[in-house]
């Protein structure tokens, strides 16, 4: 995680709702920017809770580059790879109807683990009102 990131969602998920609104490509390329920014962080339901060290005075903790971690929200569907991925831990908590070990990504680090790993379409928030697809033409 760099020193710039301060985790902070909110414009993110106004943005979404903007992009809800009237889809276009300006409101999409404000999701996506915010996406690759300093302060959008995505929440992905684990396999096993992730230890990392160093706590920020926010609560956040960073763990070692490398650190292997099991993203139990990954599907294939249509021959395409899919991770779902969430705005909070309450988005995270509706869509899987129970709580479930996760983790918190700044989301540009997300979207670096999805290319890296042949993810073809992250959906955020699925099913939500703030559910945004986010795909990569291959």
């Amino acid at each position: 995680m760099s020193d710039t990131f301060t985790p902070d969602n909110t414009t993110l998920i106004k943005n979404i709702k903007a992009f809800q609104n009237n889809q276009n490509q300006d409101t999409f390329m404000a999701v996506f920017n915010e996406l690759q920014g300093e302060h959008a962080f995505l929440v992905i339901p684990t396999a096993e809770p992730v230890k990392g060290e160093h706590k920020d005075e926010h609560g956040w903790s960073t763990v070692e580059k490398g650190t292997q971690m099991t993203f139990t929200s990954v599907f294939e569907v249509d021959n395409q790879i899919v991770l779902g991925a969430f705005t909070s831990q309450e988005t995270l908590l509706v869509w899987a109807q129970e709580t479930k070990p996760y983790v918190s990504i700044p989301a540009k680090d997300v979207l670096d683990i999805a290319m890296e790993n042949g993810i073809s379409k992250i959906i955020i928030d699925s099913n939500q009102d703030t559910m945004f697809v986010l795909g990569r033409s291959i």
